[in-house]
């Protein structure tokens, strides 16, 4: 079977022949449909991760399939193939055929789309929990998202827009980047202190919702209101926050940390909601799909953030 096997760290992986998995007790063979490309995958093939796999490596910690041969799952059966160290420490989705452990697959709706199955389940759940569970959006609110043309950004800002909120204005930082943000929500252009000027001096919301992190998040603190709320998702433009403490006392906006990583029981509880809206129309996620072949073009236009929405992996013909 083709699989996109890293082989140095740092570089892109290569499209290459390997051994076809073979299942097990246990363990389910899995025809990949779509695999998802996220920006831990990218994370862990440049070596400078705390999870650093054995070489060469199949990365791709998510995927949607059909069941080939199993003990447990009916054959034909579509599933989501996610977690046990799927793509971190095990073989992953970028491939065409994949062996997991039966605990790492969740069944998916058959009318749901391959490439949407393979990558609604982070974006999705982490957008309705950083607005719903974690800033707690109510009716009338004026909200930010930044980076609100991304997975998650989108997300988050469609939540808001269906928990009440009276305004969401979705910062993205290049002009090309407004034409891809949800219908509803009011584009922001910017970055540092061009960003500043465009938000103006005066706060202009009750919630932030951050998923980019770095020279966007000091102006979009100031653009909340005092007392409000700024829950932090991201850092794709910077891992860094310097903060004036006795000016963030006196402004009182309470920081807000998501980590979906202490939150996989709640993902699991969300995710079938999550697939009815997708399915009904109530959702949409933005979805650019790849040839397995061109995988490292897919992962170039991820790192330029030229990509509109999520970006998938097809490993067909």
């Amino acid at each position: 079977m083709r699989a996109a096997v890293l082989k140095n760290y740092g570089d892109d992986p290569v499209v290459e022949e390997v051994d076809l998995p073979v299942a097990s007790p246990g363990r389910t063979l899995v025809r990949i449909d779509a695999a998802a490309l996220g920006h831990l995958d990218i994370t862990v093939a440049s070596g400078t991760f705390g999870v650093k796999p054995s070489l060469p490596h199949i990365g791709g910690t998510d995927g949607a399939g059909t069941v080939v041969e199993s003990d447990t799952l009916s054959v034909g059966a579509r599933v989501l193939v996610r977690g046990k160290g799927i793509g971190l420490v095990k073989p992953g989705c970028w491939a065409e055929f994949v062996a997991v452990d039966d605990r790492a697959l969740t069944p998916v709706r058959t009318d749901l789309d391959p490439a949407v199955a393979a990558t609604f389940l982070l974006p999705s759940t982490t957008g309705h929990v950083a607005v719903n569970d974690v800033a707690r959006v109510g009716s009338g609110d004026r909200v930010i998202v930044s980076g609100a043309s991304g997975a998650v950004g989108s997300m988050a800002a469609q939540f808001a827009l269906l928990a009440g909120a009276s305004e969401v204005l979705g910062v993205v930082p290049r002009p090309d980047q407004a034409a891809l943000l949800p219908a509803g929500v009011t584009p922001v252009v910017g970055r540092g202190d061009d960003l500043a000027d465009a938000l103006g001096t005066d706060p202009v919301a009750d919630v932030l919702i951050d998923t980019l992190g770095g020279d966007v998040l000091p102006p979009l603190l100031r653009a909340v209101v005092p007392g409000g709320r700024a829950a932090l998702i991201g850092y794709t433009l910077g891992t860094t926050l310097e903060l004036d403490l006795p000016n963030w006392l006196l402004r009182d906006v309470a920081l807000l940390p998501v980590n979906m990583m202490r939150r996989t029981d709640r993902q699991a509880e969300l995710a079938p909601a999550m697939m009815d809206r997708l399915v009904a129309g109530d959702l949409v996620l933005a979805v650019q799909r790849f040839p397995l072949t061109d995988i490292a073009r897919a992962l170039q236009s991820m790192r330029e953030g030229r990509v509109a929405g999520r970006a998938v992996v097809v490993p067909g013909p």
